[in-house]
């Protein structure tokens, strides 16, 4: 599948003006594929990005040259992703070419072999940058600028793609992980500097009152169980620290270790029966997430609380257009466990890394890497991008704003997942764990051990 878009006058994509934009998650937002173009963007946003884009080019005749990207979205956020890209195309003449592929990463292995590498591949956790770094992919503090990178992103979101000195990988869009709820129902404590003691007291009075506490749904097919890996790791990022969480991606630190038995136990209160979870946990392994959030708007609520990741604020407002971000939907830290990582945040989401070094792909990193190009990333109303500089007033909501601010920029404790870096099947074993334990915590000790031995064999 590749893209060639019509090509079209400046003039033309900015005269539409600012058009609302249809609000989609990442994962299951039932939205129609409408074929999203740059027209569809805030117009002084696509303005902004082609000066960007000609100053990037620098009077270079790049008019006719192709760089070929090849990531995992396909349908509507295929075109939204694409839209961003339309006035570089524009400005500087070159041809994005497209290809929407899950299995990327054997596309690459492949390309690479016949001598032919693929120009820039936008994966979906670190194993690209791990694999490639030093030999294949091109070090993106010469092709960039290290300058430029330390300028433009959080040193959590650097220190993730470097590998012996050089930078091998840019986050692009990136998803936090909170506590989603409806601040028209809730009671609780303040959220600010929130602990979970305090958090789960108030949780015990709704239970003692009648209300399951929390929303949750685990199916996904084969990967059932994924959304509780994300709140099991939270957790563990709350009490143990980021140096745990990142000696589980580089496999320094054991699956079968008393912190994360840890985790676990505080995530198998949440799920222990109906009066804690909406119709208990075999009702939880059976629900799409994208349906639980629906049980916060009920009278009187079936569920008060949904961890989840920062898609959810899409896929909840699109559902009922008289929701109003913030007033009817908003968010909150995971609570804090240790004191000292109260401030630690969590990410995963799609790192960008080149492989070719014609003058064309260095243009396309170097407006990657802009905050121009971030703000269209956030106009979509679908991500949120790793840039420092995204400006707030780019999101179609305030929601997506503090996200960005609070959560990915404002920390100073921030590290992928070990979900964004570990290999397919240690990722698979996780989510198996997470869904058995759920169903039955007496699998979890063999479950543990199986991790430890998928991370062993990869």
């Amino acid at each position: 599948m590749s893209h060639r878009p019509a090509r079209r006058t400046m003039a033309a994509i900015a005269a539409v003006g600012i058009a609302a934009v249809t609000l989609a998650g990442c994962v299951d937002a039932e939205v129609a594929e409408t074929g999203a173009s740059a027209s569809d963007l805030p117009a002084e946003l696509v303005q902004a990005a082609f000066d960007k884009a000609t100053e990037i080019a620098d009077g270079q005749d790049l008019e006719g040259t192709t760089v070929t990207l090849v990531s995992t979205m396909g349908g509507a956020e295929r075109d939204r992703y694409l839209s961003t890209f339309e006035a570089f195309e524009e400005a500087t003449g070159i041809t994005i070419d497209y290809t929407a592929n899950e299995d990327y990463e054997t596309l690459q292995q492949a390309a690479i072999a016949a001598g032919e590498p693929i120009d820039v591949v936008s994966a979906g956790n670190l194993a690209t940058v791990q694999e490639y770094a030093g030999t294949d992919a091109l070090d993106l503090n010469e092709l960039i600028g290290e300058d430029v990178l330390a300028e433009n992103y959080a040193q959590g979101f650097l220190d993730s793609t470097t590998v012996d000195g050089g930078n091998y990988g840019i986050w692009s869009t990136v998803d936090n992980y909170m506590i989603w709820y409806n601040p028209a129902a809730y009671e609780g404590p303040a959220t600010a500097d929130l602990t979970w003691d305090d958090f789960t007291a108030y949780t015990d009075e709704l239970s003692a009152a009648g209300t399951a506490p929390w929303c949750v749904g685990l199916s996904a097919g084969a990967n059932t169980g994924w959304p509780g890996s994300y709140f099991v790791l939270n957790l563990l990022l709350k009490e143990a620290g980021p140096e745990v969480i990142l000696g589980l991606g580089d496999g320094t630190v054991a699956w079968d270790s008393p912190e994360v038995r840890s985790a676990f136990a505080r995530f198998g209160e949440v799920m222990a029966s109906e009066e804690t979870v909406n119709g208990g946990p075999d009702a939880a392994l059976t629900t799409d997430p994208g349906a639980v959030g629906a049980g916060m708007y009920t009278d009187p609520q079936q569920c008060s609380f949904e961890h989840w990741g920062t898609y959810t604020s899409s896929i909840i407002l699109a559902s009922d257009p008289e929701l109003e971000p913030v007033t009817d939907l908003d968010f909150m830290e995971m609570p804090s466990i240790t004191p000292e990582y109260a401030g630690a945040n969590g990410y995963g989401g799609n790192v960008i890394s080149a492989f070719s070094d014609r003058p064309e792909v260095a243009a396309f990193m170097q407006f990657l890497a802009t905050p121009e190009w971030a703000d269209l990333i956030a106009a979509t109303g679908n991500w949120i991008s790793a840039n420092a500089h995204i400006s707030a007033d780019a999101f179609p909501n305030e929601i997506l704003a503090k996200v960005s601010t609070e959560l990915l920029n404002g920390s100073d404790q921030l590290v992928p997942f070990p979900i964004a870096s570990t290999p397919s099947a240690v990722t698979a074993a996780v989510y198996t764990t997470v869904a058995e334990f759920v169903g039955d915590p007496s699998t979890l000790d063999a479950n543990l051990a199986a991790i430890d031995a998928a991370a062993a064999a990869n």
